[in-house]
């Protein structure tokens, strides 16, 4: 296994409420006791796409205005579906409402029991941390409307799938999504903010196109984050080279003058690599998060997914990458490569200080790379055609070739590594797990090598 940190001057479940008995009435009162509206939980099929009665995925008609006035009103906006997270994340960027546009996306796998169990909207409330009762449902089917009412939440029926006369138990029944307004979500509480909602029929008029990733509403586009890469790379470039002046004086009062005159030994010198991350990294993880704040309408929490997901969804995907180590430890080992490569063993060599290096590579490089790769460059090419496959291929492409200290066997164990980890970014939709996985990668790396050495005395 090798440690993802880059070459200097080169490298950028679910808690879900328990349904027993006596909390029903419990959701009933905050239903009836909430007056604040503060989110709308779409249903996916039926409702914002058509591919329950179309074998193409398309948007309704009026669905991705209805989620644009949402966010335009201040509300948060949550999608509940039946379908994996894959297939979601795929419907959701065909219609024009990518995945990264919602507050919340809640999933089969989030819920004990499906529909119309009310477990899968009590989820959706618990990620979006509001109540029950401060929700609007938009559903289309029975049985959805029933778990919407036993989740203790308002809800909209539209009658696009199934006749009017099956959906009587919604609070309100439509006969297309389209014929939703503002008014209609404001009969039921007050905006987010605490105001009476004010925009009205109209404003669904104004706000078209705020679902589709206009006016500020998505990440940036392809080739605009791509651009952005580029000057955030170059930020952290110069920045290397600061912090590089600096680290050299360290290098020489360590006694390692020598390495100063050769590029191949300063690229593997430790103390010089642990001190140009630790300037380098914080200088880009600051760029990157200034461009995600700049693009107006989404926070940098939302932009970059930082969400938190549920401890045991993070230990497994940890198990996963724990697993990927060993194989591919097991598989270096047939192929009579080290399981350790040369120059990382160089460099804890010559790190000086360990525990410098540790912060470097188990901390700073894992929380720097993940959130420029796996999150901002993510975002704005699963936005695109690529889609998520694509932001997964792609991203593990530019993270892999950046670490040009490895031959081309550990460059392509990175990037096996990285399509993994873009996998989990594009199942959890968040990179907590990602920035986890990367961070124990290197953890296990640098537990290895200091093992080794300490069993071979190599160590100065």
């Amino acid at each position: 296994m090798v440690l993802t940190a880059g070459q200097p001057g080169n490298d950028f479940g679910e808690v879900i409420p328990t349904v027993v008995a006596g909390r029903k009435s419990e959701r009933n009162g905050q239903m009836n006791g909430a007056s604040t509206i503060r989110a709308v939980v779409f249903d996916m099929d039926g409702v914002l796409s058509d591919s329950m009665v179309s074998s193409r995925s398309e948007a309704v008609p009026g669905a991705v205005e209805l989620v644009g006035a949402c966010k335009t009103a201040g509300l948060k906006v949550a999608i509940v579906s039946s379908a994996d997270r894959i297939k979601i994340d795929v419907t959701l960027n065909k219609i024009g409402l990518p995945p990264e546009q919602w507050d919340a996306i809640v999933t089969a796998d989030d819920a004990v029991q499906k529909k119309p169990a009310p477990d899968i909207y009590l989820a959706a409330a618990h990620k979006l941390g509001t109540l029950p009762g401060q929700c609007v449902v938009i559903e289309g089917a029975p049985g959805g409307v029933q778990a919407a009412k036993a989740a203790g939440m308002h809800c909209v029926a539209v009658a696009q799938s199934f006749p009017e006369e099956q959906l009587q138990a919604a609070d309100l029944v439509k006969l297309k999504i389209s014929e939703i307004s503002l008014d209609d979500l404001a009969a039921f509480g007050v905006g987010g903010s605490g105001n009476v909602v004010a925009l009205r029929g109209s404003a669904l008029e104004g706000s078209r196109g705020a679902g589709n990733g206009s006016g500020g509403r998505g990440p940036w586009g392809l080739w605009a984050t791509l651009g952005l890469a580029l000057v955030i790379g170059a930020v952290f470039v110069l920045a290397q080279i600061v912090a590089g002046i600096l680290a050299g004086f360290g290098v020489m009062a360590t006694g390692g003058a020598e390495a100063l005159r050769d590029p191949k030994q300063l690229e593997s010198n430790g103390l010089f690599l642990a001190l140009t991350t630790c300037g380098a990294a914080p200088a880009a993880i600051v760029a990157t998060c200034l461009f995600a704040w700049l693009r107006r309408g989404m926070s940098i929490r939302d932009y970059l997914r930082l969400k938190a997901v549920p401890a045991r969804v993070l230990f497994r995907w940890c198990l996963v990458l724990l697993a990927l180590a060993v194989l591919s430890d097991g598989l270096t080992s047939l192929l009579g490569r080290p399981i350790v490569p040369e120059v990382v063993v160089t460099s804890y060599r010559t790190a000086w200080f360990p525990p410098l290096l540790w912060l470097a590579v188990v901390v700073l490089a894992p929380l720097n790379e993940e959130i420029f790769f796996r999150g901002f460059i993510f975002a704005g090419i699963s936005r695109s055609r690529m889609g998520g496959w694509g932001a997964i291929l792609l991203t593990s492409v530019l993270w892999a070739v950046i670490h040009v200290q490895y031959d081309w066997y550990g460059v392509a164990t990175i990037f096996a590594s990285g399509l993994l980890l873009g996998y989990a970014r594009l199942r959890t939709n968040s990179i907590i797990p990602t920035i986890a996985m990367h961070a124990l990668m290197n953890l296990v790396t640098t537990i290895q090598v200091a093992t080794l050495l300490r069993i071979v005395g190599g160590s100065d």
